[in-house]
């Protein structure tokens, strides 16, 4: 069963083993993964610092308990291992339950945090700019609180205030506990309210995903303008191509689960036809195809036949000798013909079947967003004819 792993972190110190090895005990009992130090990490590099990141990169819950003191300091770093940790978790997005002793937290906020305050508006209003090293600053100008906690913790709360960071109150006691299965509990209970809409929420992401990359490929497309004209009809083709990517097709008689009949295959190729005279011109074309121009009044042609229906600007043609269907739109004096191999076992029957099936999901799929706004963009090109 896949459980959640809770990095417990802590600088080592007498005060914190008993609430560690409690919570951590418990955390095992209610079927979760904790994770600490001394008994649960293996060294994954040699060097011990980069494996406790590491772990907490693995993490799904980082659990911070703060005392009185720092921890090590390591000078290249300008930061303890503790506050290392706690960042690893706050870049990389980790839930993070940050537990602080009662009379560290009351001085923080009664006392230390407005001399923090007024030390930076001075700073700024001396220097102009932030101070280089707030860790510095705070060492400077703070009145020592020796007796309370280690100076650096006064830096450490801060930088974890300013991140959003929530705090929680604990003593020292082992009483913790009941209030972190709470907080589990509540935690759970707010994940069940997303799980309810888990559907919608992937559902906005795949927009989300879709509109991205269809503002990036608009102005791609734009980019190929040039006085009202396309200065490279290849690479708006290719483009067009790469987007209309195969996808199945299925049947709509079952009533419970719908069962796939069979599918189109990424686009093979694309074909770009102008009217020129009384013929339709292949000017370009992507992909494995033989290009050749046809006459207008030609009735076998699929580029003639779309380009001469006025009440339909798509149409759909298929090859059962080629197992190929034929994808075309027309946009002013120009006709776009994409051929999309078939997967699966065909026929005539089953071709006229399921020909809607086809056609429907050619027009749903993501690929023909991009048709349309080409047909939109080439119909608003100022030096085209009707």
């Amino acid at each position: 069963m896949d459980r959640t792993v809770i990095f417990i972190s802590s600088v080592a110190q007498d005060a914190l083993s008993a609430i560690r090895n409690s919570v951590f005990e418990e955390l095992k009992k209610m079927g979760h993964e904790p994770i600490r130090f001394e008994e649960s990490m293996r060294y994954i590099h040699r060097d011990a610092i980069r494996t406790c990141l590491e772990y907490v990169s693995r993490s799904d819950i980082f659990l911070l308990f703060i005392a009185d003191k720092a921890g090590t300091f390591l000078e290249d770093e300008g930061k303890t291992i503790t506050h290392l940790e706690f960042l690893r978790a706050y870049h990389e997005n980790k839930h993070i339950i940050m537990y602080v002793h009662d009379v560290v937290l009351n001085t923080y906020f009664h006392s230390i945090r407005p001399q923090i305050k007024q030390s930076i508006t001075h700073y700024l209003s001396e220097h102009g700019k932030e101070p280089d090293s707030l860790a510095k600053l705070i060492s400077e100008n703070v009145k020592e609180q020796t007796h309370v906690a280690e100076n650096y913790i006064w830096y450490f709360l801060y930088d974890a205030e300013q991140k959003g960071i929530y705090f929680e109150k604990c003593s020292l006691g082992i009483e913790a506990i009941s209030n972190i299965k709470s907080y589990l509990s509540a935690l759970f209970k707010e994940s069940l309210q997303y799980l309810n809409i888990r559907s919608e929420i992937e559902r906005s992401l795949e927009h989300v995903e879709l509109y991205g990359d269809f503002y990036e490929l608009s102005l791609e497309l734009i980019s190929l303008l040039h006085n009202g004209q396309i200065t490279n009809w290849r690479r708006l083709l290719a483009l067009l191509r790469s987007k209309m990517v195969g996808c199945n097709i299925y049947s709509s008689n079952t009533k419970y689960q719908q069962e796939a009949v069979g599918a189109l295959m990424d686009c093979r190729a694309v074909t770009l036809y102008e009217k020129k005279g009384g013929q339709m011109i292949c000017i370009e074309y992507d992909g494995l195809t033989t290009p050749e121009n046809f006459s207008l009044d030609d009735p076998s042609s699929y580029v003639s036949q779309t380009y001469n229906d006025s009440n339909h600007d798509e149409k759909l043609y298929y090859s059962l000798e080629k197992r190929t269907c034929y994808f075309l739109f027309k946009a002013k004096n120009y006709v776009f013909c994409f051929h999309l191999p078939l997967l699966g076992e065909w026929d005539q029957y089953k071709l006229q079947t399921y020909q809607d099936h086809i056609f429907n999901a050619i027009l749903e799929s993501k690929g023909y967003s991009y048709c349309y706004f080409t047909k939109m963009l080439l119909g608003g090109l100022a030096n085209e004819q009707v």
